[in-house]
């Protein structure tokens, strides 16, 4: 279908002329976003709503979608943080390359794998969990008695286990880890009730069967954002295979004569549900019966384990098979976690021996930079966070309760300077070298560019009247200065050209990730921390390992919680949840909610009635907010308002990251469209399309009134308050409506 333009004469007269403004990571109070006290809330709730400005401003309405409520506003939100791993879990899916999408096989390969990777990562969870509430506090601390000198706190945690024997104790234990699967799953549900069940604008399109990933318009089509069944059956898988596993290990450590059937029955059900999630939207009606068998059959082997007596290992500690389960899950996890290797590899095989159906019909160009083993490395990153922060807590809980170190399986303590000392040693030289980047970027060959930009800049911009003429001054290093003066306007210069080298780089973060991914796979290949132990410092490693693992998902809220509270932190922190918490849960259930769910519907129905109500619409939108609204307005061709971001990380970060989803013919959807920039800004860049683009100076100018600082950087939150580029924004406004319809 083609489209012609029309030309404003041909539109219904507009009676006014709205700006909805969209502000960016961390939220924005309505009074700071309208930069007027004088406001009405006119739609929405407390969570996320419009606001409407008493009082027009640069002569047109304007109004405000606050939406900081769903990820930042309340002080609560930050324990999502403990859900990391699956959020990295469901990011990975989304990391899927331009390549891999255009291959109908591999795409669809990659899809399953996601999936499989997913489970993975919550049956790592629940081994975790099985370990510590099963072997260590069920079996371990339950057959100790605890004397009267013991702490109030330890005489609580054995009460339920001091008058029974081991076979009980399991079940109390297994009790635990179905708790923890059931919180996972409410939180789930609870989510998904507040966020994918939010009515899209178009409910009357037909529902996709697959997931929002598969689309074949993708982040275009109007579904996209309409998650509510892929969350729904994706959880009752998990709940599925989590209770099948969990029977599994059950029946194996309780043994008996029913021992052997139960275990084969359990793992029945939990092939099961692994071939179910890994079939895009297949046997929707079987989902249920099987978290009916899966519940059916941990029941009879509760029962079963309640009745036998299970054995315990030689040392008298642990229980007889738990560490060959453990083992045993473990590599069940390794397996769904790195299942895209061999089965793309084999799809790739078969490409280059000629079977080319299903292919890609012509050549995908790659990104620049690119990073083409996203999908592996950020899902390797969610089983080795779970793994840190899971061994971190199982071994302060031994210690806690009193128990010995061989309370905890052999190796385990050994592992942990691997997964705690030697990423933190990575990361510590990754910001050793970005830092040494940054500082030589103040040499010649960066600032000669920023001198020349610069000095042209001075001499064609007119001088003022007298007597304000007097007290102007060049920041620039000119002829005729004293050393101070001249080396202090050359600090000026070189925080310039530093700042530019800093804007660029956000995508290094890949390297330290692959080095982080890399150590994981050497700690599941067997390799433990000798060499450490070798170089005299393992009782070192061993306790500050411990301690970092023990104190991880501690710290991973105080963090969050203190970056609620200070905007320029809450920036930082903010990207990153932000990004992660962006696209829809079409991996992994348990991740945190999705709050593009609600905030593109929301966006998309306030445009619409805006337009009815016969006003011209001008959406301004800020950092993460442009992400929004380029969105909403991509999945919603008609009637399209104007829009002007600035600060965009759509192709910086989005289409860097993101490729198969966020690209140049996804973005061509958006018809009247303005993207300011700054060279300097940290975030957002250009989205790479001629006559949308306009670069910004940063800062705008080398003169500045003496006696004041000289002109500083806006970097990424200096655009609210550009005069030049609101100037522009309201040659914008003025311009006659144009719009493009069928032809």
């Amino acid at each position: 279908m083609t489209v012609r333009a029309v030309e404003a004469s041909e539109m219904p007269a507009s009676s006014s002329v709205t700006e909805l403004r969209v502000h960016g990571v961390g939220g924005a109070a309505p009074d700071r976003l309208l930069g007027t006290t004088a406001h009405r809330q006119i739609w929405g709730d407390r969570i996320a709503g419009f606001y409407a400005a008493d009082a027009e401003q640069r002569g047109r309405k304007v109004e405000a979608y606050c939406w900081g409520g769903m990820t930042s506003r309340s002080s609560a939100r930050v324990l999502w943080v403990l859900l990391f791993p699956f959020m990295l879990a469901n990011l990975a899916g989304w990391t899927c390359s331009a390549r891999i999408r255009a291959d109908r096989w591999a795409f669809a390969a990659h899809r399953a794998c996601g999936r499989l990777a997913a489970l993975g990562i919550t049956l790592n969870l629940l081994l975790l969990a099985a370990l510590a509430a099963i072997d260590v506090w069920a079996i371990q601390f339950g057959g100790h008695k605890v004397g009267r000198a013991a702490p109030r706190w330890e005489k609580v945690v054995h009460a339920p286990l001091g008058y029974f024997g081991p076979g009980p104790r399991v079940v109390f234990g297994a009790t635990v880890v179905v708790a923890v699967l059931l919180v996972l799953w409410l939180l789930s549900r609870q989510a998904r009730q507040r966020y994918e069940e939010v009515t899209p604008v178009d409910p009357d399109q037909p529902r996709y069967r697959g997931s929002a990933a598969a689309l074949p318009d993708g982040v275009a089509d109007p579904q996209f954002f309409n998650g509510a069944d892929t969350v729904r059956r994706l959880g009752l898988l998990h709940v599925g295979a989590g209770l099948a596993w969990l029977a599994v290990v059950v029946a194996w450590v309780a043994e008996g004569k029913l021992g052997l059937g139960l275990e084969i029955a359990a793992a029945a059900v939990l092939l099961c549900s692994i071939i179910l999630l890994a079939v895009e939207a297949g046997g929707d009606r079987a989902v249920r019966p099987l978290v009916v068998a899966a519940s059916l059959v941990l029941c009879i082997a509760l029962v079963h384990a309640w009745q036998a007596n299970p054995d315990t290992d030689t040392g008298g500690m642990h229980l007889e098979h738990m560490r060959a389960a453990a083992i045993e899950t473990f590599w069940l996890v390794v397996a769904l976690v790195t299942a895209r290797v061999p089965v793309l590899a084999t799809i790739a095989l078969l490409r280059r021996m000629g079977v080319r159906r299903g292919a890609a019909g012509t050549t995908v160009p790659r990104t620049r930079p690119s990073w083409p083993a996203a999908p592996l490395i950020v899902a390797i990153l969610g089983m080795l966070s779970v793994n840190t922060a899971g061994l971190g807590c199982l071994v302060t809980a031994a210690d806690s309760l009193g128990l010995p170190q061989e309370a905890v399986f052999p190796g385990l303590h050994d592992k942990l300077p691997w997964l705690t000392v030697a990423p933190m040693a990575v990361g510590i030289a990754f910001l050793l070298i970005e830092l040494i980047r940054y500082g030589t970027a103040g040499n010649r060959r960066d600032t000669v560019p920023v001198l020349g930009e610069y000095a042209g800049r001075a001499a064609a911009t007119p001088a003022p009247p007298p007597p304000m003429d007097a007290w102007r001054c060049n920041a620039l290093p000119i002829d005729d200065l004293c050393d101070g003066e001249r080396d202090r306007r050359m600090r000026w210069v070189r925080s310039i050209a530093r700042g530019r080298k800093l804007a660029g780089f956000g995508p290094d973060i890949r390297y330290p990730l692959a080095v982080f991914a890399a150590i994981a796979v050497l700690v599941v290949a067997g390799i433990q921390a000798d060499i450490i132990g070798g170089l005299g410092l393992r009782p070192f490693a061993s306790k500050a390992s411990l301690t970092l693992a023990g104190l991880i998902p501690v710290a991973g809220v105080a963090l969050m919680r203190w970056g609620w509270g200070r905007p320029d932190a809450r920036r930082w922190l903010g990207v990153l949840w932000d990004v992660g918490t962006f696209w829809p849960r079409s991996f992994h259930p348990f991740a945190p909610p999705c709050y593009t769910e609600r905030a593109v519907p929301d966006l998309q129905r306030r445009i619409r009635w805006l337009n009815d109500s016969g006003s011209r619409v001008v959406v301004v939108a800020h950092s993460q907010g442009s992400v929004l609204a380029a969105l909403a307005l991509v999945q919603q061709p008609a009637g399209q308002p104007t829009l002007v971001t600035f600060g965009s990380p759509l192709m910086k970060l989005y289409g860097w990251a993101f490729p198969a989803y966020v690209h140049g013919d996804v973005l061509n959807h958006v018809q009247e469209w303005r993207n300011f920039f700054y060279p300097t800004d940290y975030i957002g860049g250009p989205v790479d399309r001629k006559g949308v683009d306009v670069p910004l100076p940063d800062p705008d100018s080398a003169w500045y009134v003496a006696g004041e600082p000289m002109p500083p950087m806006r970097r990424h939150t200096g655009y609210w308050s550009d005069e030049a580029m609101w100037r522009q924004i309201d040659q914008l406004a003025a311009e006659p409506r144009r719009a493009r319809v069928p032809a």
